[in-house]
């Protein structure tokens, strides 16, 4: 149930008279009815007396129908353009003067069209106006929202935005859970202050914007933010990046200019940005030799051929390389004799070892299958295209990686000790690349390759060499499968991912360097290197340190522990440190680090030796590259990780020396600690384990300690009085050994601690905080700040790290500036409700939830959000604000801001039969159409129940009047009914179904690909026990219990579907209860994949537990989908199978002589022409017909009498449904959203037995039989439709196709009719023609004016990527563009709309349709139709 708004209006054309009535249904039971009165008298209320003299809307509402007499006439009047600018102001200054604002804003937004010619007579006062506009102008500045058609909308619960009712009500629980966690942890920390409470709260809905600078003076020009950091890859071991072109210096570049001023033109308009200067740098670190892909191969070609000034550099290195350098280069300290060891050295020395002691030619390993390439090797080979065409590399590189990634995922390794190609394999396809690449002949191509391997390389300072690569990577701690754009390391996952992420890291590069160059810190000649000057500054690193690593994927980022030990004597400090109250220096952040060893290994000493040794002498600045550093006030802790410990009986000495008790002795340092951890070092490495250390001979033997402190100690190691620090064992630590900042988790990789580990640890955390102790510091004691601040923080980053919600916003800071000051009133569009409430008398709780709404008065959020706001405020009584920002002037347009009216449905006092929830519509204009539709959650299937009139064209009747009863007199002819003034029109919707959608992956090559056409199923197990939790039952308040079966067994339920390409979204249907999702059986989809258990996210593969399954089970257990992953993975043997494919053979069964129809409508009208569409189809076709009706818009009248049609006549009708993807762009104009059904999910909506389908338009007449358009070979087109006619030349001027644009783009190809069209459904998915429709559509509609015959123009748009058989002409008569002389021929008949003169369709029908021609004229047909309904109401009376 989203709160659905978009960017257009929600309404028909005006010039066809009509409205729309929306009612959203917003409750738990499964039906909901409409009631609607259609009244010429004056507006009316449903309230008592005394209900209307005590609502201050209601007199409001009645001064505005009093002011406009016509108004009372009419019922509705669209005031002109010029009237309305300020409407918007006009509904804010009624609604701010009103004793109930929330009300009269329901009640004016959800009736504006009865209003509006009211609303614009009202005068606004300047003052008013005036503030308007400076409120308009803040919020949106602060909420950084677009100003659209609709206005500013938000709506925020603690800063979190939200817009359906039940994911509402799920947040206020889980709120009001944070909130009530946050008070348990932090009140006792933060000294029992209540502000500082708040304060912390605060912080948390600041969320990220606290980290982005708040409070922070020290922020450096440089810096962009800490999420975009960069490592100098440009600067390190000469000659071991491997450039492939230089544009400064390279002649192929001499056209393009050195103004960076065509730079930023080009960023604007589109162009190439062909400047003659290295701006952008990518360097790939590449190793050809395991099989890998590389994503940003294709993206950097795609740039360079774009034109794009990127300079390519790639790094060859081997994993195994980089191992062997980073442990056999020694420095010039380790070596004895001063001769430093090179990593070259290493490496020849490493190669000469692994050839053992015979030396072996390159032709001899060439012909062994055991002697597998090197990457120095391959390095070497790659240097032989350098030498050619430097340019090439690219190419090279790409064919090379991408051919072996195919081999390996073909099964190319298996079976061998390495997984890595031969090294003739890898000579051989080197010969062949080279070959394609620099045009020279293959065998000489291979011969030079054996000579340069069969040569030893010369290895100087000033030449490449693989050495060299693999030292830049050791020092910069970078490996195969990364690069790096201007430093920026790039993403390294793949696929859709891969896409979103490069262009993310692309446009804000795009957006630096303009900035940049707009400061003029880049002209075109300085400086002398872009990429020298884009590698500096704060978010500037040496190394990719494991912790930037980690900062980028924030999940699981922070951990928060608490302490039964806290406080300031729990606590060591180093020697420099600042305490963070001794002055006013807003800049001192302050910092609580502890350090979770296992002090039973040796690595876990050695870490806890080198923390407290670093940590002691920790400076109060941190260092910035010679710059002025960030000031810290820092704190440390140490603790053991491991679950036993006792029988070192170390942790109680620890708790010892970490009491306050110990402290009066003043060690603030953790001397005494040091000093036993290093003892006990020595012992570990000399015994290799834990047992037999003598902790009472290390504490005996101990010079530095006084007799009285061994004495306690000897005396804490000997009473075994329990494990102090025994609570550390049940927390759920993130590794053995590990380090917090804050909350912020380091896992050192190596033995040690530096001085820049925690450098850089605290700077990741700096904003947080600064900004935190700035806060927090009026609130407590000077020895406290560190324990509040680190906890607070950690607490902070543990929330926003383990949760997925979206970004909270700081809306109390938002609204600041509206509330009193200064002693004013309150701004006029602010309200506050409940703010007394923040704290609860009863349970004493501190915190409470809060909500804020930010809203136009004149947009369609507001009218579902009105309903909300008043619950929130009258039934839940939570503090809420709301802030009115009217726009100051309404936008020309055809029509007033809201077009429809609107209720929404949420009655928590609802049951499903005694007193169904109800949305009333009462004094709606009666000379209008009228047409209502329910606005849903995505997750519904809502389809009518009940109606009586056609809700696509609610009308009143000149002599019977409105209402139900009217319309079933004017249905009676020869009969004078009186209207019984009964003006009611009921109309009931049922919950059909919920819908569950995800993803699905094929991860078998570990490149996660969607398997288009993989065919699901879900299903409930039959036979069931009483105790089996066959059913969810979802209680009025939003909660859930189990339902057990009663008798048994379960009705059997299921739904299928097709996995598409596009994201491998699914969706199918279900009701709550537990489901069974599998792989269709029987299916070929069963023969090559089987389901593993797994997630998949943020472009990495998570396996669980027992990793095949046959099924996957879900939980419908509320109406909130939150996406469902599916993993799938190829049996032995279908590696290479396809889901379809050209060479696959017929099934042949009786299903094969089954034509297959596809159809649409909508409206009583158009169901009439439907069934005679079917009539006339099962008449002529020579085989048998199966229907395929779409069933979202059909009345359920229809439906059941369809069926019973179907089997008199002899067809077959099976109803198909699909729901528009959330992450489709949407349509609001029914029409329109019906053509995109029509054309956009024909490879999703029909089972995959059904190879064929042939739409026809409802409103069509079939002459031909269907049987010779299924058997037409359409030639290898997915589809094929007729062409326009453009035989009847008094409509040629109306062939819009012929000229203008259509002219242009079809180029000769014919526009085709889409009332008839024939699909090959096995072509059209093999071909993925679904995923480039839908792809084209996404493009095409951003633009409100294109594709105005949607399911037309879609496809002939298409045809140039998507070639359209064109059928014979015979198979399409439309009167407006076809002749009377063909007529004869044609084989089906279509009503199609006259652009010379407008004639209703039924005349037309039986205008048309009649005569020699037709074996029944539309008449016949039509009565034979009208019979069968009349047979089928008698049934039912049976």
């Amino acid at each position: 149930m989203g709160l659905v708004y978009r960017s257009d209006n929600m309404m028909a054309l005006p010039w066809r008279n009509r409205l729309k009535l929306d009612a959203m249904t917003m409750m738990m039971a499964t039906m909901v009815r409409v009631m609607l009165m259609m009244h010429q008298s004056r507006h009316t209320s449903n309230r008592t007396t005394e209900e209307e003299e005590a609502n201050d809307a209601t007199k409001i509402h009645h001064k505005l129908w009093s002011t406009h007499q016509s108004q009372q006439q009419l019922s509705q009047i669209v005031p002109p353009q010029w009237k309305r600018k300020l409407l918007s102001l006009q509904a804010a200054q009624i609604t701010s003067q009103s004793n109930d604002p929330l009300l009269t804003s329901q009640d004016v937004s959800q009736n504006l069209p009865s209003l509006a010619s009211a609303l614009v007579e009202l005068p606004i006062s300047s003052i008013f106006m005036q503030n308007a506009d400076m409120v308009l102008k803040k919020i949106s500045d602060e909420t950084n929202a677009d100003m659209t058609k609709q206005g500013i909308f938000a709506f925020y619960v603690n800063g979190q935005p939200s817009f359906n009712l039940f994911q509402l009500i799920n947040i206020f629980r889980e709120e009001d859970e944070l909130l009530y966690t946050l008070e348990e942890n932090m009140f006792d920390l933060l000294e029992r202050n209540e502000k500082a409470l708040e304060v912390v709260r605060e912080a948390m809905e600041m969320g990220e914007h606290m980290e982005s600078g708040t409070n922070n003076n020290n922020d450096d020009e440089d810096d962009t933010t800490a999420s975009t950091y960069r490592i100098d890859v440009g600067r390190g071991w000469k000659n071991a990046i491997l450039y492939l072109n230089d544009i400064e210096k390279n002649s192929q570049y001499n056209s393009w200019s050195r103004n960076m001023m065509n730079f930023i033109m080009a960023a604007q308009y589109g162009h190439p940005h062909t400047v003659r200067r290295n701006i952008f740098a990518m360097l790939i670190v590449v190793d050809t030799t395991v099989g890998q892909r590389y994503d940003v191969l294709d993206m950097s070609m795609q740039l360079m051929q774009m034109r794009y000034p990127i300079r390519l550099g790639i790094l060859f290195v081997g994993e195994e390389d980089v191992k062997a350098c980073r442990s056999g280069v020694k420095s010039e300290e380790e070596v004895d004799d001063g001769e430093v060891v090179s990593c070259d050295d290493v490496l020849l020395a490493k190669s000469s070892s692994e050839e053992n002691t015979e030396q072996k030619s390159t032709q001899e390993r060439m012909a062994s299958s055991t002697s597998f390439i090197t990457t120095q090797e391959a390095y070497q080979l790659f240097q032989i295209v350098l030498k050619h065409n430097r340019v090439a590399g690219i190419h090279y590189i790409h064919e090379i990686t991408k051919t072996f990634a195919s081999m390996k995922e073909g099964g190319m390794n298996h079976g061998r000790a390495q997984h890595k190609p031969t090294l003739e394999e890898y000579i051989n396809l080197h010969s062949t690349v080279v070959s394609n690449v620099l045009g020279i002949s293959n065998s000489e191509a291979k011969a030079e390759a054996i000579q340069v391997l069969s040569t030893a390389p010369v290895v100087t300072e000033k030449t490449e060499s693989y050495g060299k690569s693999v030292q830049f990577a050791v020092t910069k701690s970078i490996g195969a499968g990364m690069s790096f754009f201007n430093g920026v390391p790039m993403p390294t996952s793949s696929g859709q991912d891969f896409m979103e992420g490069t262009s993310r890291v692309f446009k804000e590069e795009m957006q630096f360097i303009s900035e940049l160059v707009m400061k003029q810190e880049i002209t075109d000649s300085r400086p002398r290197s872009i990429y020298a000057r884009v590698l500096k500054g704060d978010n500037v690193f040496e190394r990719l340190h494991p912790l930037l690593l980690k900062s980028k994927d924030k999940k699981n980022s922070h951990i928060y522990i608490s302490h039964d030990i806290v406080g300031d004597s729990s606590l060591w400090y180093p020697a420099t440190t600042t305490t963070p109250s001794d002055g006013d220096d807003n800049d001192i952040a302050t910092f609580l680090v502890e350090a979770y060893f296992d002090l039973q290994t040796t690595k876990g000493l050695r870490l806890a030796l080198s923390f407290m040794s670093t940590m002691s002498e920790f400076p109060s600045t941190l260092n910035n590259n010679g710059k002025d550093g960030d000031d810290v006030s820092v704190a440390y802790r140490i603790l053991p990780s491991s679950n036993n410990v006792d029988d070192v009986q170390l942790n109680p000495i620890i708790s010892y020396l970490q009491s306050e008790e110990y402290r009066k002795e003043g060690d603030t340092t953790g001397a005494i600690l040091k000093s036993i951890i290093s003892s006990l070092l020595d012992a570990h490495v000399g015994s290799k384990s834990s047992e037999g250390v003598d902790l009472h001979g290390i504490i005996s033997n101990m010079a530095i300690i006084n007799d009285t402190t061994r004495e306690e100690l000897l005396k804490i190691a000997t009473d075994n009085k329990g494990n102090p620090l025994e609570y550390l064992q049940k927390k759920k630590l993130p590794a053995d050994n590990f380090m917090i900042a804050n909350g912020r988790v380091f896992i050192p990789e190596l033995d040690s601690v530096e001085t820049d580990d925690i450098e850089l640890l605290l700077s990741l955390e700096m904003k947080r905080a600064r900004a935190l102790t700035n806060m927090l510091r009026p609130h407590i004691s000077k020895g406290g700040l560190f324990e509040a601040v680190g906890g607070a923080s950690a607490f902070l980053g543990e929330q926003t790290s383990s949760s997925s919600k979206q970004t909270r916003t700081n809306t109390d800071s938002q609204i600041a500036f509206l509330k009193e000051k200064d002693g004013e009133d309150q701004n006029p569009l602010l309200f506050v409700w409940n703010e007394d409430e923040s704290t609860d008398a009863e349970s004493g709780r501190k915190l409470q939830v809060k909500v804020t709404a930010i809203l136009d008065p004149l947009s369609e959020p507001t009218q579902r959000v009105a309903p909300l706001l008043l619950a929130i405020r009258d039934h839940l009584k939570l503090p809420l604000s709301v802030v009115l920002t009217p726009r100051t002037e309404v936008m020309g347009d055809d029509s007033i801001p809201i077009t429809s009216y609107y209720r929404y449905v949420a009655d928590p006092l609802a049951m499903p039969y005694s007193n169904p929830p109800k949305a009333s519509f009462h004094n709606l204009p009666s000379n209008h159409v009228l047409t209502l539709r329910m606005d849903v959650p995505e997750p519904w299937d809502v389809q009518q129940k009940y109606s009586v009139q056609d809700t696509d064209n609610l009308r009143c009747d000149a002599q019977s009047g409105c209402g139900d009863e009217a319309y079933e007199a004017s249905l009676q002819e020869d009969k004078q009914v009186e209207s019984s003034g009964n003006d009611l029109t009921r109309v009931e919707y049922n919950l059909n179904s919920l819908l569950v959608f995800g993803q699905c992956y094929d991860i078998t090559a570990g490149n996660p690909n969607p398997p288009n056409g993989l065919q699901l199923t879900l299903t409930k197990s039959t036979e069931e026990t009483v105790d089996d939790f066959a059913e969810v039952e979802i209680l009025p308040d939003g909660s859930t219990s189990s339902v057990p079966q009663r008798h048994g067994t379960s009705k059997s339920h299921y739904s299928d579907t097709l996995v598409m390409k596009t994201a491998g979204y699914w969706q199918l249907r279900a009701n709550p209860g537990v489901w069974t999702l599998e792989i269709a059986k029987n299916s070929r989809g069963a023969d090559i994949f089987h389901m593993v258990d797994g997630t998949f996210q943020d472009g990495r593969i998570k396996m669980a537990g027992k990793s095949t399954t046959s099924t996957k089970r879900l939980v419908m257990k509320d109406f909130v989908n939150h996406g469902e992953m599916l993993l799938v993975k190829r049996n032995s043997g279908f590696e290479q199978a396809e889901l379809y494919s050209s060479t696959d053979v017929e099934i042949q069964s009786s299903e094969d002589e089954v034509i297959h129809v596809f159809s649409l409508a909508t409206g009583h009208l158009y169901e009439r022409f439907l069934k005679i569409m079917m009539l006339s189809v099962t008449k002529r076709t020579s085989a048998r017909v199966k229907f395929w009706l779409f069933e979202n818009f059909l009345s359920p009248s229809f439906k059941a009498s369809a069926i019973a049609m179907a089997e008199q006549i002899g067809c077959e009708v099976e109803f198909v449904t699909y729901k528009w993807p959330e992450w489709l762009r949407s349509q609001s104009e029914k029409q329109r959203i019906i053509w995109g059904y029509k054309i956009l999910f024909l490879d999703v909506l029909f089972p995959l037995d059904v190879k064929k389908i042939i739409y026809v338009d409802a409103d069509q007449v079939v002459r031909g039989d269907l049987k010779e358009l299924w058997d037409m070979d359409l030639e290898g087109a997915p589809y094929g439709y007729t062409p326009m006619c453009d035989s009847r030349e008094s409509t040629l001027g109306y062939a819009f196709w012929r000229t203008g644009f259509w002219a242009s783009h079809l180029r000769g190809k014919p526009y085709h009719i889409s009332a008839l069209y024939v699909v090959d459904l096995q072509r059209f998915r093999r071909e993925l023609v679904g995923d480039k429709l839908r792809t084209i559509y996404q493009q095409l509609s951003a633009d409100p004016n294109s594709l105005a015959n949607l399911d037309q123009d879609l496809p002939n748009y298409a045809q140039h990527d998507v070639r359209i058989f064109s059928l014979p002409q015979e198979w399409l008569w439309c009167e407006s563009w076809c002749s009377d002389e063909t007529k004869p021929a044609s084989k089906t008949i279509d009503l199609c709309n006259n652009p010379l003169h407008k004639e209703p369709k039924v005349s037309m029908a039986k205008r048309v349709i009649s005569g020699e021609l037709f074996q029944e004229s539309w008449i016949e047909l039509d009565a034979e139709v009208e019979q069968y309904e009349k047979d089928y109401l008698r049934s039912l009376a049976d």
